[in-house]
């Protein structure tokens, strides 16, 4: 049991409800339909209801776009709606068959050659574009601004260093909010930049690592085994959690050999999935336990635990069920390339709904997005009226 995943309350605010954006590549265009119904149901609220802000790859992306926009959240709410609905291939990494060709032999290439002289990082495909995207849609000046304000608490992101194996959360925020040591994770304070951005959602192998100061970091879902333990250090005392996978048991399937394709959907569930269900079961018994134990026990004890009010949210519908309708978008270069591996719209669906910058797949995830939290709106109420 990680107790400090549960509750070290180090801010000097008692009452911050924190939001926590997984990864999970374009299945994040979810995320933005339930923030798009979050505003609906508290009746477009000028000043977001979240003062912590937390995000991990493409969830990373999310929350930083929801936290420079905390003085107009009604606003944001529709900015980020607006991006996701009209997102391209070509607006994340290039499409051109030349190009994937080029990364592919490059990157076989260098299996059989020393690879200590490497003058850029290693990727399938190459993702400048969202470099320009990032830049072009966040106003990273309105963050500080935010929490100059007293609007925002903290943003948080979360990275893997290459270079160390450990996971980084790096957070901008009050100046009371301390720095964290965990085994193989730390909390940074830093001021968060496009660079960040980039380094938590560069997908292992996917996307190049990016260097911040002097060390490589890629995905932030990388052995991140604790990721709503960041909000908790800097101190929410209630979780609103958006997941892109359902939290369910997987249906029974017919015993078959998997694809590169299946595999690597498998794979990026591990990534990007399994560590945040993890920790929301240990949340869950944690608070059970806690449930009955006397106060004065705790008091006594000097425990610094705490019963934390959590509101998960997930996709009624698996995604990858989704996504092999829209295969047929993606540009020729594109579906050449994917077919090689084993993803052709019926088989290996896992990892396309990871890659599927698709603008009709993610107005659908929105829409999903947007219906499953308007059905938990007495709920969702509910935990945002509690004291």
């Amino acid at each position: 049991m990680t107790t400090d995943s549960k509750i070290l309350n180090d801010s000097p605010d008692d009452n911050s409800a924190g939001l926590i954006l997984s990864g999970g590549g374009a299945r994040a265009a979810y995320q933005a339909g339930v923030i798009k119904a979050v505003n609906d149901i508290l009746g477009q609220p000028k000043r977001s209801p979240f003062s912590i802000v937390t995000g991990t790859s493409a969830g990373a992306i999310n929350a930083a776009a929801v936290a420079s926009n905390n003085h107009q959240f009604d606003y944001g709410a529709q900015r980020l709606e607006e991006i996701w609905s009209n997102f391209s291939p070509d607006q994340v990494y290039k499409t051109g068959l030349g190009t994937l060709s080029k990364n592919a032999l490059r990157w076989v290439w260098n299996i059989f050659r020393s690879t200590q002289n490497l003058k850029q990082p290693l990727s399938l495909l190459d993702n400048s574009p969202l470099r320009t995207l990032l830049e072009n849609v966040i106003r990273f000046d309105d963050i500080e601004k935010n929490h100059q304000a007293g609007l925002l608490k903290a943003l948080c992101t979360t990275c893997y260093n290459y270079n160390t194996g450990n996971s980084v959360s790096f957070f901008q925020g009050h100046p009371d909010l301390v720095e964290w040591k965990r085994f193989r994770r730390y909390g940074r304070k830093d001021t968060i930049t496009v660079e960040h951005l980039l380094a938590s959602s560069a997908i292992p192998m996917v996307f190049p690592s990016q260097q911040i100061k002097n060390a490589h970091f890629g995905d932030g879902s990388l052995r991140f085994l604790t990721p709503l333990s960041p909000a908790l250090h800097l101190g929410a005392d209630k979780l609103f959690v958006v997941t892109v996978k359902p939290l369910r048991g997987e249906p029974e399937h017919k015993p078959t050999i998997p694809t590169v394709g299946d595999i690597g959907g498998h794979l990026f569930d591990s990534i990007f999935i399994d560590s945040l269900e993890s920790d929301i079961e240990r949340l869950m018994r944690v608070n059970s336990l806690l449930a009955h134990i006397p106060e004065s026990d705790l008091v006594r004890e000097q425990l610094p635990l705490k019963t934390v009010d959590a509101f998960i949210i997930s996709p009624s519908i698996e995604p990858a069920e989704l996504a092999g309708q829209y295969f047929k978008n993606l540009p020729r270069g594109l579906r050449f390339f994917f077919k090689r591996i084993g993803v052709d719209g019926e088989d290996g669906n896992g990892i396309l709904s990871y890659l599927l910058f698709d603008k009709e797949f993610t107005r659908h995830l929105i829409k999903l997005g947007y219906d499953d939290a308007m059905q938990q709106d007495s709920n969702i109420k509910a935990f945002f009226q509690a004291d």
